[in-house]
């Protein structure tokens, strides 16, 4: 793996005076993934976890639907194959998985400068399915994962430079964090190993060290992970897709207090008192 933390020289004002100094910067490289050799997709990231990057990605993206469609993955820092060049992971797929790398999410949510924001979450609504789970978590429990989460970010207290996103079980006893420069890719790295540890995803809750966009809540929808808890706020798009699709959202999860914006039948004490109301 690569290293993570480098230091460059700034700049640093304090006090009403200017002094040269060293600040540890979190690293971004890009990573470029193949499939079947053929280029597909470049994306920036902190080093580690290339195989896991690619997977989930491809997993989150829709292209990849079941471990068993992944043939190999190869990526050129574990000597797998001296061929490659530097920061390239090639997927082999089965032929099915194949057919599916030119439907990717946002080609149907963006690519028509005339499709509007409310016919595109129909249109994915359509075509992705809501997640399934009887998961149920208290509060208190949500608040401590978070807070564990934070506790683990060893690069960002570092640098200051990283998301992190960590899948757990509601009780903790499994515990699974990614930091990167991109809040997708640190996303799309848990979900990969959970997938390469064959987890059952529909029983994990997922934690958000920023806010909850719109892609941020579809990666977990496809990957049937049912509540995603965030630091801080989700945006309206990401409200929209996570109420018509069945996943729970929690927002501002920090200093014992938190949101539930939507499904709130996942929060133990929540039910009772929204049916009341």
């Amino acid at each position: 793996m690569g290293e993570l933390i480098t230091e460059l020289p700034v700049w640093r004002f304090q006090a009403g005076h200017m002094a040269a100094a060293a600040d540890r910067v979190a690293v971004e490289e890009p990573l470029e993934i193949r499939l079947q050799g053929d280029p597909f997709q470049v994306l920036m990231r902190l080093p580690g976890w290339e195989k896991e990057l690619a997977l989930g990605f491809l997993y989150t993206e829709g292209i990849v639907l079941d471990l068993s469609e992944v043939i190999t993955i190869h990526f050129c820092g574990t000597a797998t194959d001296p061929l490659l060049p530097p920061n390239v992971v090639d997927v082999q797929l089965t032929d099915r998985a194949l057919e599916r790398r030119g439907r990717r999410h946002l080609e149907v949510a963006y690519s028509s400068c005339g499709l509007c924001a409310k016919e595109a979450l129909n249109e994915l609504c359509r075509a992705t399915a809501p997640v399934v789970s009887d998961l149920r978590v208290t509060a208190s429990a949500l608040l401590d994962l978070m807070g564990r989460m934070q506790q683990e970010q060893t690069v960002f207290q570092e640098t200051g430079g990283t998301h992190g996103v960590a899948l757990a079980t509601i009780d903790g006893d499994f515990f699974l964090l990614a930091e990167d420069v991109g809040r997708h890719n640190a996303m799309d790295k848990v979900i990969g190993r959970a997938l390469l540890q064959r987890r059952d995803l529909s029983r994990m809750v997922a934690l958000l060290s920023g806010r909850i966009s719109f892609e941020m809540a579809l990666k977990c929808i496809r990957a049937g992970i049912p509540i995603l808890a965030a630091i801080s706020a989700p945006t309206s798009m990401a409200l929209n897709l996570a109420q018509e699709l069945n996943l729970t959202l929690a927002g501002f999860v920090r200093n014992q207090r938190l949101n539930i914006y939507t499904n709130p039948h996942r929060l133990v004490g929540v039910a009772a008192k929204v049916s009341k109301s």
